[in-house]
């Protein structure tokens, strides 16, 4: 008491009045400094923590440099340690105020200039007590969050600075791990090196090790940064790829998801597909699945190895009957569909392993909307059936509505499904029939006899009920374009698709093409007749036929040779008002392709008929300002790569979603084409029209035409096939480098470890050594006393002796005097 006494008066002014803040601070800083006592300067620096948080910038100012030199000083002594970290997290943390930003930045900058301060606190975190590595590492949090490169800087040249980062993951208590977990997290966003060398020190064997002991994706928030930090690892970083791969780590993604190894080949997991599903579970599996998508990223040099160890090891297995077949959320199944979508598109591979695959069929019943957290999952006694066309159910809502951003993704994992494709755009192709006739015996759309085709054209068809949902005929048409894309013999088989029973009753069937077109056609009257008609119906058609024609002059001459149809564009394309613009670019590219590959076949309509059509009724500016406009247009200019569905956008309704971005970049590629053909001469065949598979000339060139095809598809073939060998080869020196510079770089670390280590021991052996000799020295002069000591008392003794030798003497002449005297 007395102590805090003497304390308060000493920072009173004369004759007892409070001094300024300035000069309280001050004071307090001189004696943290200079006090001899440790409990003197542990005082003032728990005065100048409850003087902190108010008075901020004069404490700062006036006592910063001091702090980090108390903290260097007396960082052995926890009270002081811990009241100093507090301090300097207060003055580095910004608060809502402008100008208490500005002071936290400015006090940020003045540590983080000098290494030696992030040096400082990374030693500090070898301090076991609780309260001092917890407000460390909030510190290095706080700094990290305002100066992150000038920080990430000084841990990676700090010696063991990652190191001992990477030791809080081992620490027992959970608070301390926890927040460790969120200090790296912060630390290896967008830093490749730190990411290489926090991988390096076992990162993702300790980070699943964690997930494991938290119940995996059943555990709370702490699974869910486990994962952040592994995205953070992976992301971007191919030699960490590499290293998550070959330490089999792609092999323990199944287990997390709860999938059982027993039905990995065959057989379905029902365990699995009724899983309970809780809010922190939903964002665990979100992360997971991200994940899966960074692994197998388009066009990465490690995606089609990544992509066949997923395949081989169940991965993808998983991937699609937790998004075709289980009682997931809709937001799971979603993530679970584009990640499906990455992990098959181009890879030949898991193209087939879809395409043979079923998935047990959920009860229509059962949507995915409901309550996550029920477990009820109640099946019907029906066969599973085909994966693909699971897949084409999902997108059009063919049992009952999905969201639109899982709808989205089905159709997004189609388009990979027949991307680069022939074999499945062949075989889907095929089975393009008629829909069956509805089975007044069953109440659910897949008891119907109905084919992957015949589910997708009757949705195809369905145009009358769009005005409900629109994006049941969209989906349909993206997923049916992507069957006819580049692929001549599928528009083949399309073109052979008729509707109508003209041969009972003696009237003329219907071709697929023409009721595309039909119902094209009464779509435009019935937008035209309501205002703020939705187009997304015409949109879906209008790509469609454009995919279908272009480069297929018989397809051109089927379309042409209804003479409505024709007029159907010009119309639109003239209108000045009252036509979506939209709708007009694309009827104006669609008139153009019409025009390209006109190969004459049809006299009635022939390539100068059309020019003069497009020159004299429509105009060549008017032309090409409708493709401009559609050029310029912001959902066509935006359009979503991966067909994805902003979760706002659907909360509000329809999502934002008009074109499919193969079909953006499909006009892109070739609009210019088709706006320099409109002025050429019409007899001169240009080179997209010569290159149709149906051109038309004389039986010499059409022979020769197709020998050099097939030399040419031989020669591509082989070139493809070169490629694909050397891009293999690549990847695999690409791989064994990378595995080399990790082994090279670990066994480096190992001799730096073992340098330290003998030059320890070396330094530990000289002063043992040293210690030796000063022995020895010392037994030496021992002994040498020890000698002289024992001379001294040999000496000593004798002279003991003589003196009781002389003692006895003079006793016996005493006795003798005695015996004289008797007598």
């Amino acid at each position: 008491m007395d102590f805090f006494s003497r304390s308060y008066k000493g920072l009173l002014g004369e004759k007892g009045q409070p001094q300024s803040v300035e000069d309280t601070v001050a004071k307090l800083v001189d004696r943290a400094s200079s006090s001899t006592l440790l409990e003197d300067r542990r005082a003032a620096i728990l005065g100048l923590k409850g003087l902190s948080r108010e008075y901020r910038q004069e404490v700062g100012e006036k006592g910063i440099g001091a702090l980090l030199h108390i903290l260097n000083e007396d960082r052995a002594d926890i009270d002081t340690a811990k009241a100093v970290l507090e301090i300097l997290n207060i003055l580095c943390t910004p608060d809502r105020q402008d100008s208490a930003a500005d002071v936290a930045i400015k006090f940020t900058d003045e540590i983080v200039q000098n290494s030696a301060n992030i040096n400082l606190f990374l030693d500090i975190l070898q301090e076991y007590d609780f309260y001092v590595r917890f407000h460390d590492i909030q510190l290095l949090g706080t700094l990290l969050a305002i100066r992150p490169d000038h920080v990430q800087d000084c841990v990676l040249t700090a010696p063991m600075g990652i190191s001992r980062l990477m030791d809080l993951l081992g620490d027992r208590r959970e608070i301390i791990r926890n927040e460790g977990l969120l200090l790296l997290i912060s630390l290896t966003e967008n830093n490749a090196d730190i990411q290489k060398i926090v991988a390096f020190e076992n990162a993702f064997e300790k980070l699943l090790e964690i997930i494991t002991e938290e119940d995996g994706l059943n555990g709370g928030i702490i699974v869910q940064d486990c994962l952040h930090l592994i995205l953070n690892l992976l992301r971007y970083n191919v030699s960490n790829q590499n290293f998550f791969r070959e330490t089999s780590c792609i092999q323990k993604i199944p287990p997390l998801l709860n999938f059982s190894a027993e039905y990995q080949h065959q057989g379905f997991d029902l365990e699995f597909l009724t899983q309970d599903w809780h809010e922190q579970k939903i964002a665990n599996t979100i992360v997971l699945l991200e994940l899966i998508k960074i692994l197998v990223v388009p066009n990465n040099m490690n995606t089609v190895t990544n992509q066949n160890v997923m395949i081989q090891c169940g991965v993808l297995k998983t991937v699609i009957e937790l998004s075709l077949s289980s009682n997931a959320p809709s937001i799971v199944k979603s993530h679970s569909l584009y990640a499906l979508a990455d992990l098959i598109r181009g890879n030949q591979n898991g193209q087939e392993y879809l395409a043979k695959t079923v998935v047990p069929v959920p009860h229509p019943s059962q949507s995915s909307e409901n309550d996550a957290k029920s477990s009820s999952y109640d099946q019907i006694l029906i066969p599973p059936r085909p994966a693909v066309m699971s897949l084409i159910v999902v997108a059009v809502g063919a049992e009952y509505l999905e969201s639109y951003s899982t709808r989205a993704a089905a159709t997004y994992a189609f388009e990979s499904y027949t991307f680069n494709n022939i074999n499945a755009q062949l075989v889907l192709a095929s089975t393009l029939t008629p829909p069956p006739d509805d089975n007044p015996n069953s109440e659910i759309v897949i008891a119907k006899p109905q084919s992957a085709g015949s589910l997708l054209l009757s949705a195809l068809l369905e145009w009358e009920d769009s005005e409900a949902d629109p994006y049941v005929v969209w989906f349909a048409s993206v997923i049916f374009s992507h069957i006819l894309m580049n692929n001549e013999r599928s528009k083949e088989y399309a073109r052979g698709i008729f509707f109508g029973d003209g041969d009972d009753n003696g009237e003329e069937n219907i071709t697929l093409l023409h009721t595309i077109a039909g119902n094209l056609m009464m779509a435009t009257r019935q937008n035209a007749e309501r205002q703020n008609a939705d187009v997304r119906v015409l949109i879906g058609y209008l790509c469609t036929l454009c995919i279908w024609l272009w480069d297929s002059p018989i397809s051109v001459r089927e379309f042409l040779s209804e003479s409505g149809h024709l007029q159907m564009l010009i119309t639109s394309i003239t209108q000045s008002s009252g036509v979506d613009a939209r709708v007009q670019g694309l009827c104006a590219f669609l008139l153009g392709i019409c025009y390209e590959f006109n190969h004459n076949l049809d006299p009635q309509i022939t390539k100068s008929t059309l020019q003069q059509i497009l020159l004299n009724r429509i105009g060549y500016d008017q032309f090409v300002n409708r493709i401009t406009r559609l050029r310029e247009s912001p959902h066509f200019k935006h359009a979503s790569q991966y067909l994805q569905v902003v979760p706002e956008e659907a909360a509000r309704g329809l999502p934002e979603l008009y074109f499919d971005y193969a079909f953006v970049e499909f006009f892109k590629n070739n609009y210019e084409t088709i706006q320099r053909s409109i002025r050429a001469d019409p007899n001169t065949k240009s080179f997209s029209g010569l290159k149709g598979s149906d051109y038309q000339g004389d039986n010499d060139s059409t022979t020769v035409i197709a020998s050099y095809k097939e030399v040419i598809q031989a020669q591509e073939k082989e070139l493809s096939q070169l490629k694909e060998s050397i891009k293999q080869l690549e990847q695999q020196l690409e791989s064994q480098k990378l595995s080399a510079e990790g082994q090279i770089r670990s066994l480096n670390n190992e001799i730096d470890i073992l340098k330290q280590t003998i030059e320890t021991k070396t330094a530990n052996c000289a002063n043992l050594e040293k210690e030796r000799d000063d022995l020895y020295d010392c037994v030496a002069d021992q002994e040498a006393s020890i000698k002289k000591y024992r001379e001294r008392l040999i000496a000593l003794n004798q002279e003991v002796s003589d003196i009781e030798e002389e003692d006895d003497e003079g006793e016996g002449d005493d006795d003798d005097d005695d015996d004289d005297d008797d007598e």
